[in-house]
């Protein structure tokens, strides 16, 4: 299933930030993994129904029934993306997560950006909030990045 990337960069904005899941194995290394851990599963439980012990075999479907699962909910993920653009007195978040899209769009200069307290006291993103709205955004960016774009982004609204 192809994954929708983020749309186009806008060209003359102030500050434009796109994070997405690091996705090392892309699509068809994702698969051909998950194919050669399933073979190998079912090659042991069929070694041992050979040797008698045939209650293995299906122990070993549910495995393969399991791993099926937790990768197809990685596939499903690996699409995310997270975009932030201040353009201009607009400040528009767009994210992509799950297969759905959410787009939300706030004058600059009545916005509001807190960092998100997280584990040992590192933020864990940001929240941007205006017009009874509120979206998180960072949970994408590493550590660094995600301080250094709060701060870029609070002396932007500030203005």
């Amino acid at each position: 299933m192809p994954v929708a990337p983020p749309p186009p960069f806008v060209p003359d904005a102030q500050l434009c930030v796109v994070a997405r899941r690091n996705d090392a194995l892309g699509p068809r290394g994702r698969w051909a993994a998950f194919g050669l851990l399933a073979s190998v599963c079912l090659a042991l439980g069929a070694g041992f129904v050979v040797v008698g012990a045939w209650p293995v075999l299906p122990w070993s479907l549910v495995e393969v029934t399991v791993l099926a699962v937790a990768f197809a909910c990685i596939a499903r993920r690996a699409g995310d993306w997270e975009r932030l653009t201040v353009d201009g007195d607009r400040v528009i978040v767009e994210r992509r997560r799950g297969g759905r899209t959410e787009r939300c769009e706030w004058n600059r200069h009545w916005l509001r950006v807190e960092a998100m307290p997280g584990v040992r006291g590192a933020s864990d993103g940001m929240r941007i909030t205006g017009d009874g709205r509120s979206v998180e955004f960072g949970a994408l960016l590493p550590q660094a990045e995600r301080d250094e774009v709060a701060r870029t982004l609070q002396r932007l609204v500030a203005r």
